[in-house]
Order: structure tokens, then sequence, then C-alpha cells
């Protein structure tokens, strides 16, 4: 099971993910599961991600390519 929420306020968005991507009982691995670029000043964009992780990689690869 992976969790990812996002919150719309008044205040701002608050964006929260886990780490977890094993859930076996001796070998509990982690990945980040929430990818932040940003640009100061102009605009952020936060990817958070469930399911998976492969998929999860290939996605924020093809983003990262995009902006160079």
């Amino acid at each position: 099971m992976t969790y990812c929420v996002g919150l719309y306020l008044r205040e701002g968005l608050v964006l929260l993910s886990d780490t977890r991507t094993n859930a076996g009982v001796d070998n509990i691995s982690t990945f980040g599961k929430m990818q932040v670029e940003a640009v100061p000043g102009e605009r952020v964009l936060t990817m958070l991600s469930a399911g998976n992780l492969a998929i999860t990689q290939a996605v924020w690869n093809r983003l990262q390519e995009g902006s160079g």
C-alpha cells in the first residue's frame, strides 16, 4: 500500500507521500515518491506517485528531459 495526499487550502498546497516500496518483513526499501522541480520565483512542478516504481521513474525522467 502506498500513500499520496494533496490538500488545497487557502494558505496554499500541502503535499505528502510515503517512501516505502517493499512491504516485506525483513527487507523494507525506501524511495522518495515525491519529486519537485522548481524555478525560483516562477513555477514549481511536483509529482506524487503511487504504484509501479519503474513507471514512476520513467515518467519523471521524461519530464526532466524536457526541462533541459
